[in-house]
């Protein structure tokens, strides 16, 4: 990669590779892939892409850091204030070094009931302010939230495009907005409702606000207090639910909780509100705090309030140094900002400090001498010039662990685990181009499989019934797709209707039935396109 487009303002990363790859002259998107994040199986991903570390290390000159592509150019920061810190630190993680195929799942979002979007949105008003601010309109991050209708800050509803949110086909391919809009733009829409503006703003204020993760157990009780004022608690201090839910739906109105996923039964027992306002053990939408806030008055801000403390008062004033040993300038007072949360076992102020080589790090204070300014607690993001350095560190065996670690400012054992890290890294960037590469040989290290942990429970699965029962659904769904004349019946294609593709990949070993009639229908699709060539053939020979 020999440049990359500086990001706009909002712009999410998907805009950014799209503008990429427009410019690059590469011919196709897995030759962009390839530029981005060094494998060209890496799928495009709209709201939480991954390969984070890999794509900073590919910018020349590494002028932007994982934090600023993390907080200003993805949705993360949108779900970061309801997620706990040791599950958001996991997520972190793996979007930096990994694949965000799990992460999904531990945000709670499948589960969660709130539909994203399904197709990608702008807003005209704000493509005319861009075409002349900038030469050239790109997706916002505000226009793609799930539950935001309406343009925050033009208050005209949003404009769907023909690109879908998440591919199921192009899975590669990045789509630039003024590739599909015209220069004579749609006229503005009606204006939106009072409650869906204040919720796409609310939705925009935790986007650029980046607010820390909240001690969710601290947000239900601030949530019961505001509840109590409004005598919606017993004398015991039990929820009126069966009032709660009709003042609540009548405040929202049913239209507007039924196009956000969020409606309520006062007959249910068991809904999202009640599972929020009870002891929190599920993970609750962004969308539905919102909700909440809404009707109970109350900001963000203020929820936040005795979650931070003053900056002075406990870690000095600034710059604060970065305490990169891997840099240059090592020790030099370049950090203008703390961001400040307090830790949950000692309630004690924690500060964070990130410099733009991107490295992150945090200590508990308050600092009480000026050493103390000096001192790492915990290395929350190492930075990609800390892991080149890394890189070329141990390329010199005569270096011990220990000196190593010396070196770079972090213990043995650090040492290690982030040279793991990196050659996993390595090996599935591998495993993904031995796929469409077969003279690609992979070294894998020893002791690099986990001993999986037998489990003592009974098999509770009866493969033989699936067997048969998946055999008849396979069936069906091959003659579906045939009869409709406009796809092919494939292995790929069976299992993406029939939800059924990991099993299909995986298990069929243990299907022995679906097996063989997987390879009957396929077969049968070969030959009537042999026999269709065959007929081709014949016709043309008859028209000369």
């Amino acid at each position: 990669m020999i440049f990359f487009p500086p990001p706009f303002p909002d712009e999410i990363l998907y805009s950014v590779f799209a503008r990429y790859h427009a410019r690059s002259g590469n011919e196709n998107t897995k030759k962009t892939m390839r530029d981005l994040f060094g494998s060209k199986t890496v799928c495009a991903v709209t709201d939480l892409p991954a390969y984070l570390n890999q794509l900073q290390m590919s910018i020349p000159g590494n002028p932007i850091s994982v934090d600023t592509l993390l907080n200003k150019h993805t949705l993360l920061p949108f779900f970061r204030p309801f997620m706990p810190v040791e599950r958001y630190e996991r997520i972190l993680e793996q979007l930096i070094y990994g694949n965000s195929q799990s992460v999904y799942m531990k945000m709670g979002l499948p589960a969660s009931g709130v539909a994203k979007p399904v197709v990608l949105r702008y807003c005209p008003a704000c493509v005319r302010f861009d075409r002349k601010e900038y030469g050239a309109a790109y997706w916002h991050r505000n226009h793609q939230l799930a539950g935001v209708f309406i343009c925050p800050i033009h208050d005209c509803y949003l404009n769907s495009s023909s690109i879908l949110y998440a591919q199921r086909r192009n899975k590669h391919e990045f789509v630039m907005v003024e590739s599909i809009i015209g220069h004579e733009l749609p006229p503005l829409t009606s204006r939106g409702g009072e409650k869906e503006l204040l919720i796409a703003k609310r939705a925009s204020d935790l986007l650029q606000t980046n607010y820390l993760s909240i001690d969710v157990q601290e947000v239900r009780r601030k949530y019961l207090d505001l509840l109590a004022s409004k005598g919606m608690l017993t004398a015991k201090g039990s929820i009126r639910f069966q009032e709660l839910i009709p003042y609540f739906v009548h405040f929202h109105g049913r239209e507007l909780l039924g196009r956000l996923g969020c409606l309520l039964d006062v007959n249910n027992q068991d809904t999202w509100l009640h599972k929020m306002l009870r002891k929190p053990r599920h993970a609750t939408h962004p969308i539905r705090h919102i909700l909440i806030q809404m009707y109970l008055n109350v900001e963000m801000a203020k929820i936040c309030e005795g979650h931070r403390v003053g900056i002075t008062d406990v870690f000095g004033k600034g710059p604060w140094p970065c305490l990169n040993k891997a840099v240059e300038h090592y020790k030099e007072q370049l950090i203008n900002n703390v961001v400040i949360t307090r830790c949950s076992d000692t309630r004690k102020p924690v500060g964070t400090f990130s410099c733009c080589c991107g490295f992150i790090y945090s200590r508990r204070g308050p600092d009480l001498n000026a050493t103390d300014k000096f001192r790492v607690g915990r290395i929350k993001h190492f930075g990609s010039q800390w892991m080149n350095r890394l890189k070329e560190i141990n390329e010199d065996d005569t270096l011990s662990l220990r000196e190593k670690g010396r070196l770079l400012g972090v213990d043995p054992g650090t040492i290690k685990n982030q040279t793991k890290k990196l050659e996993t890294f390595r090996i599935i960037t591998l495993v993904k181009d031995s796929t469409t590469s077969p003279n690609v040989t992979i070294e894998r290290p020893m002791n690099s499989r986990k001993k999986r942990r037998v489990s003592s429970r009974p098999k509770r699965v009866d493969w033989r019934e699936r067997d048969q029962v998946l055999a008849q659904e396979v069936e069906r769904v091959a003659k579906e797709i045939k009869y409709s004349g406009n796809r092919r019946v494939t292995r790929s294609e069976i299992g993406r209707l029939l939800n059924r593709s990991t099993m299909i990949r995986t298990k069929l070993g243990k299907l022995p039935i679906t097996s063989a009639r997987l390879t009957q229908v396929t077969e049968y699709v070969r030959k009537d396109d042999e026999l269709l060539e065959l007929r081709g053939g014949h016709t043309t020979q008859m028209q000369l």
